[in-house]
């Protein structure tokens, strides 16, 4: 690919990709497909990884307006930019990043792509583990602090004076109730961090062994 190519090519897929902000799918208007760079525009879709089936998108658009895509032309550039795609550096970027693997790859770049894919999700997996984890043990926390405060209110009314002998039992019950709650809470609590140990020894073996 020259020098000329590659900026028309950074210009397109900048130009596209506001488009794909605004318009939130692959639209093409009437100015867009009188104009089109088909090359181009499949250059980006490979290079985004997107199925060949997203010309008939185009297809659609651009009939409204007499205009046929260059089918030719556009497969052409999304098999260039596939090549970029498939590149297994990108594979792990994508597994990393908890996307999904797109079977779009030649067959020939598809194995290293695909392993690669599977080493980033890996990472991945474990770090979403490592945080889920983390998550469910502030919220037991959270949960902990509560029944402690709710346990310290019945205690205080426990010795509150004016109480009959029936209602100072039920408190009596209420505290007992929360002190079983609070027990077991903290007992999950014990076991999450245990957990998230093992996790976070997976996860710095994965990072110490990232080549990526």
């Amino acid at each position: 690919m020259n020098e000329t190519y590659k900026c028309k090519v950074l210009f397109t897929i900048v130009f596209l990709a506001v488009v794909a902000l605004l318009q939130g799918c692959a639209t093409l208007d009437k100015d867009e497909c009188m104009l089109a760079d088909w090359r181009l525009i499949g250059y980006e879709d490979g290079v985004a990884g997107k199925s060949a089936t997203t010309v008939g998108e185009y297809r659609e658009d651009c009939a409204k307006h007499a205009v046929v895509p260059d089918l030719a032309a556009y497969r052409a550039g999304r098999e260039e930019g596939l090549l970029e795609y498939c590149k297994a550096d990108n594979g792990y970027r994508l597994g990393n990043a908890g996307r999904s693997l797109a079977a779009v790859c030649p067959t020939a770049l598809q194995g290293d792509f695909r392993a690669a894919w599977n080493n980033g999700r890996k990472f991945y997996l474990a770090r979403s583990a490592v945080n889920k984890t983390h998550s469910r043990i502030n919220n037991c926390k959270q949960t902990l602090s509560s029944l402690e405060e709710t346990r310290a209110q019945k205690l205080a009314a426990l010795i509150a004076d004016g109480l009959k002998a029936d209602q100072r039992v039920m408190i009596l019950y209420d505290i007992n109730e929360l002190q079983q709650e609070i027990e077991s809470i903290e007992d999950e609590i014990v076991d999450l961090e245990l957990e998230l140990e093992d996790q976070q020894v997976r996860l710095d073996h994965l990072s110490s062994n990232d080549s990526y």
